[in-house]
C-alpha cells in the first residue's frame, strides 16, 4: 500500500512537472508555490502531531516537576529517582550511585532544616524532536525555607524528555546544564550543537 501511494505521488509529481513546462513563467511560479506550500504544511502538521510538551504541561509536567522539587521535604528520594531520565542516572554511574547521591541530598535537607516552600514553573517556549526523543525546557524557580527564613533561588529550568513511543516524561535538573552546557551532548549525542537550551 505504501509503495502504491509513493508511486501515485511520484506519478502526480511528474504530471505537474510536464504541465509546468507548457505554462508561462508566472503560472509556473504560482504552481510551484502551491506545491511547496502543500509539502511544507503537511510536514509541519506531521511534526506538530508528535509535539506533546505544551499539551502535557498543565496536567502532567508542571505537577511532576513540583513533586520532584518538593520530594526531599519528606526524604522521598525514590520519587526523584523514578522520574529522572535514564541518561543522567547512567552519567552518575548507575542506579546505585545515583540513589546514594539522592540519599545524601535528603540527609542534607534534614540536617540543615531545609524545606522547598514554593515551586514556580512556566510553560515551555519551545519543544524539540531529535532522534527518537522530544525535549522541552521548563523555566523553574524555587523558594526554600532554611531555618524558617525564606530564600528565593536563581531562575533555572528542568529539561523534560520523553521517547516518541511513550507518553511518560522524565526529567533532568537544569542547574548542572547551566554550569556545563556541553554536558547535554554527552547525555544526548543526537542533540544539535547550535541549540543552547540553557538560554531557551
Amino acid at each position: 500500500i505504501v509503495r502504491g501511494i509513493a508511486r501515485s505521488k511520484f506519478g502526480l509529481a511528474i504530471k505537474f512537472y510536464f504541465l509546468a513546462i507548457f505554462l508561462n513563467r508566472k503560472c509556473q511560479q504560482a504552481l510551484i508555490k502551491f506545491l511547496f506550500s502543500g509539502i511544507i504544511l503537511t510536514s509541519t502538521s506531521a511534526f506538530a502531531e508528535k509535539i506533546q510538551c505544551k499539551k502535557d504541561y498543565e496536567q502532567v509536567i508542571s505537577k511532576e516537576i513540583t513533586q520532584m522539587s518538593t520530594a526531599l521535604n519528606n526524604g522521598n528520594y525514590q520519587f526523584i529517582a523514578k522520574k529522572s531520565d535514564l541518561s543522567i542516572i547512567e552519567f552518575a554511574g548507575g542506579k546505585d550511585n545515583y540513589n546514594a547521591m539522592l540519599i545524601l541530598a535528603a540527609n542534607s535537607f534534614k540536617k540543615g532544616n531545609i524545606q522547598v516552600a514554593n515551586v514556580e514553573t512556566q510553560p515551555p517556549q519551545n519543544s524539540y524532536i531529535f532522534g527518537k526523543k522530544e525535549f522541552c525546557v521548563i523555566p523553574k524557580q524555587l523558594t526554600i525555607l532554611m531555618n524558617g527564613k525564606a530564600l528565593t533561588g536563581e531562575k533555572s529550568f528542568m529539561l523534560a524528555v520523553r521517547s516518541l513511543d511513550s507518553q511518560e516524561w522524565k526529567y533532568i535538573d537544569g542547574a548542572g546544564l547551566k554550569k556545563n552546557p556541553d554536558m547535554i551532548y554527552t547525555l544526548f549525542p543526537e542533540f544539535p550543537r547550535d541549540i543552547n537550551i540553557a538560554a531557551d
